[in-house]
This record gives structure tokens, sequence and C-alpha cells, in this order.
């Protein structure tokens, strides 16, 4: 994106002033894409900065731009999560097709890497598992963004991770907006099934986060050629270069999830963006990866065939799957009457051995199956409670249910201490606060998610089985801790037992204050 040219239309014709809908008076062009304009605009009825997004004049008059401009606003509209750009309204009168989203500060990733080159694998890691989980909000709505690239990616300056533009998603119940195999998204990020104008699915926006993840990784994307046609046909016919063939400091398990979203296949990649964010978490953290999903057996040949035909090769370092051993082939043709082949010998194998054989391996085979895969989980959203073992007049005890009410505009927040950080020293007692998140039973725990704008402070997590006492020292060892935390911490509990999750804050900000906008626990089914 670049400065707006001077005759780009309606959008272009647009000055620092004017007044789109009655109520957004335009401050400062942003940037420019194919279909739109968006500037930075102040709403005058609520006295709020916000982003308007304006189509370009050229593309009025063509119905099918206007609608899927208009689908935009309608599928991120539906869509509440963190990391994506919240819309607040849309405006299609007097010639004007605009939409007015949440301003964030900040830049993009695109800028954010070509600044920095290749990033750490820890910070790789945590901005693409923000883009998972808004993928996995998108993806659960129906909706797919189909342009999953660093642009589209905002970095706040408070440490959030925004996905944006939605121009080209396409939502179940809307009518097809790709008709005639028309290719959409951008070349270096296309999925295969994209480029050969195939039908896509959330699938396609994992292999586009793969390419991101290389990219930020190893400082390149996999395929690049002189043209952008030819950089998106390399992916049909290439493997993509192993990331620690580019970047020997990376993990193998690390390279391992690279490779798997970037399956040509749609169905040997990683089959959902919700287990993507969790894994990809784990690394931000600096925990142990859970086990990698197994990809789906080997399809088994047509029954027309006469010889079982080889599987496809998985991606290069990706987990195999135990499966059903292959079939035997077919003896090779013979002349020789049965009556000439002379007495079968001692110990030769039968039917019968070799099909105690072939149970044999399937067993073991289900065994690995169940033993390699994840179990299931799920959102829990618990009871919360204010917890001030050594305070005297609560810790803001009447919002503590905004903490988990499933709004994150709502917040829970410590007492402001003038005097600095509070410190409590563990197992010593002395001040500290926290927070006690009830599941109403007693659950198998992975991940503590907290949304919250605050940033560098220090939290343990404890895992009990009974409501937390006052007692530091009966909590035993805390299942997680974080120092000099960033915005919406995660903290992996690595399926702890226990009813209540209590997030004990051993350190605020250094403006004395910890707010809350949003904890969720995952928990095992």
């Amino acid at each position: 994106m670049g400065p707006p040219p001077p005759d780009a239309g309606a959008a272009g014709t647009m000055r620092r002033g004017s007044v789109i809908a009655g109520r957004y008076r335009l401050d400062h062009p942003l940037a420019t894409g194919g279909m739109a304009r968006v500037w930075t605009a102040t709403d005058e009825v609520l006295g709020r900065r916000v982003a308007v997004k304006l189509l370009l004049e050229h593309y009025l008059a063509d119905a099918s731009f206007v609608r899927r401009f208009r689908a935009e606003a309608l599928a991120a509209a539906r869509l509440t999560h963190p990391s994506v750009v919240a819309v607040y309204d849309t405006c299609s009168d007097d010639g004007v097709e605009a939409i007015v989203m949440e301003l964030v500060d900040g830049s993009t990733l695109r800028a954010h890497m070509d600044a920095r080159g290749p990033l750490p694998a820890e910070e790789a890691c945590r901005i693409a598992g923000r883009v998972a989980e808004a993928l996995a909000v998108a993806h659960k709505a129906q909706i797919v963004h189909r342009d999953i690239k660093p642009a589209n990616v905002l970095l706040s300056t408070s440490g959030r991770v925004v996905v944006t533009d939605f121009g080209i998603a396409k939502a179940s119940e809307v009518g097809d907006l790709t008709t005639d195999r028309q290719m959409l998204g951008t070349a270096k990020y296309l999925a295969p099934e994209q480029v050969e104008g195939a039908p896509v699915d959330g699938r396609s926006d994992l292999y586009a986060l793969g390419v991101v993840l290389f990219e930020m990784l190893c400082g390149r994307v996999p395929f690049l050629s002189d043209t952008e046609a030819a950089t998106a046909l390399a992916r049909l016919h290439q493997d993509p270069p192993p990331p620690r063939s580019l970047r020997p400091d990376l993990s193998p398990e690390l390279e391992q999830v690279v490779l798997r979203l970037l399956a040509r296949d749609p169905d040997d990649r990683w089959p959902d963006a919700a287990s993507l964010a969790r894994t990809l978490g784990a690394v931000a953290a600096g925990n142990a990866l859970p086990p990698l999903p197994a990809p789906p057996a080997p399809r088994p040949a047509p029954a027309a065939r006469a010889t079982a035909a080889a599987p496809s090769p998985a991606p290069h370092g990706a987990p195999v799957a135990p499966g059903p051993p292959p079939r035997a082939p077919a003896p090779p043709p013979t002349d020789v009457a049965p009556a000439e082949r002379g007495p079968r010998r001692r110990g030769a194998p039968t039917v019968f051995v070799v099909a105690l054989l072939a149970l044999a391996a399937l067993v073991v085979g289900a065994l690995a199956w169940r033993l390699l895969s994840p179990g299931g989980t799920e959102q829990v959203r618990p009871a919360a409670t204010a917890f001030d073992p050594f305070g005297t007049d609560g810790e803001n005890d009447p919002d503590e249910g905004r903490a988990s009410d499933g709004d994150p505009a709502t917040t829970w927040s410590t007492e402001t201490y003038n005097d600095g950080p509070v410190v409590a020293d563990y197992k010593e007692g002395g001040d500290g606060v926290g927070l006690a998140l009830d599941l109403g039973e007693e659950r198998a725990v992975d991940e503590l998610v907290l949304t919250s704008p605050s940033t560098g402070w220090d939290a343990r997590v404890y895992v009990l089985a009974d409501a937390p006492a006052a007692d530091v020292a009966s909590w035993g060892e805390p299942a997680a801790t974080g120092e000099d935390l960033p915005a919406d911490a995660r903290f992996a509990l690595d399926g702890a037992e226990g009813r209540y999750v209590l997030l004990w804050i051993t350190r605020t900000t250094d403006e004395g204050q910890v707010v809350v906008a949003e904890a969720s626990v995952e928990a095992r089914t």
C-alpha cells in the first residue's frame, strides 16, 4: 500500500475534513489497497477515533465489487474477538460505500518484518497463534478470510495482534463472489486450491498462515518467482524448502508444524485453527509442544484397481500416522498346477498366521493413534471472584464478574497502588492479589487465556481442588508462571487437575494496576 493517487476516484476526491454520513470526519489517509482507501477519522457523535474504509469510485458501478465490499462488513461484524478488527458501522449513500472500523494504533506485520527481518521463533509463533485464534472464530462462523498476509495483520502498540480486511471473505450464506473460477488473494500466500480455482475452506487460510509463519521465521516466503503467476503456480509442483535448511536453530517440531501447514493437499494440512493456536501458544511460551495431530491415514485405492496404490508422501518432516499395513501384492501368475507344487513345507506362513499378524498391526496402530492424538478440549468461561487475602477492602469486588462475562469491553482490575507495583513473595505471604476462577467441577486444564491491555506484569497460576485459602504455602507449586507479561497473556497448564484456577498477580504494571478484560480456560472434555 502507498499514498493515495490523485485520480483514485470518489475515495480519492475525499479531502481532510470531509464528513461521511453526517458524523465521520476524515483526518488522515492511512493506506490504499486494490479496492479501497483507508482513512483515520473522528466519529463526531461519540467523540472517538475510528478507521473509515472507502470503496474506490471505479468499483462503485460494479455490483459484484459492491457486494463483496458490503460482505466484508457483514462478515467481520459477526465476529467478536480481540484479534479481529471490530466493525462499528457501514455507510451506503451519496455515491459513497464506506465501512467504519476500530482504529488500531500500531503497524502492520509487513512493516514490522521489513524493519526487523526474521523474527525470534517465540515472537513469530505468538503472532501466528493470535492470527490462528481469529481464524478459529471466523471458521466457526463459516467465514473464510481468503487473503491472510502480513499486510492484513496489525500489531498494536498495546501488544494486540489484529486480523483485518475481510474484503474477499466468503460466508456460507452469501452468494459465491468468485464465479468464473476467479482467483482471489495475494499470489505469495495463495493455497494451491486457490491457484487452481477450486473450492476453498478454512484450510486454505491455514495454508496462507503457514506461508506467513515461514516468512516470519526465515525472512522469505517459500515460493518466489519473477512473476506473480509463476509464484502462484510454483506451489502446485514443488515442495517448500524445509525451514531448518534456511534457519538451522529452529526446532524439528516447529519445522513439522510449518510443513504440515504447507501441505499441497488440504486433507494433509493441520486440521483446524483452534488446535494450531494452542500449539503455537506453547512455542511462544517456551513450553514443550503438545502432540501434533496425526495426518489422516492414506486413502484406499479404488476397488477397480488390481493392486493398492502407494500413498502420497507426507510433507517432509511431518509425523506419519499409524495405519493398517499395506495389502500384499498378488502373487505372480504361474502355469504350474496345484498338484505339481509339492507339499507345503512345515513352518511356511499360512493365511491364518498372516491374518493374525495383520490384526496385531492394526491393534498396535490403533493404540499408537490413541496415544499420539491429543484429547479434545473445550473453552470454559469460569465464574470469577476477586481474591485479596491480605487486604481489607477487597479488590474491586463488584466488578469481578466482568472478567469472564464474554464481553471484552467490560473489565475487572486490581486497585491502583500508588506506591508502585505489588510484589508477593512466594510462600512467604506478603502483598498480592488475584482472581479465583471456578470451573464448577474438577477438570484437567490445559491453558488459561487472558485478554488484557496490561503489559509488563508478573503472575503465577495455580490449579486447586478447593477454593484458595489465605495460606499461600497450602497452594503447592504453581502450574505456570509468567514474568513481564504481554497483553493477552496465555499460561500453559499441561492438564493440571482441579476445580479452581487461581491467577495470582505477584507484580502489577509500573502504574500499579492490572486490568483483565476476559479470562477463559481450555479444559479437557
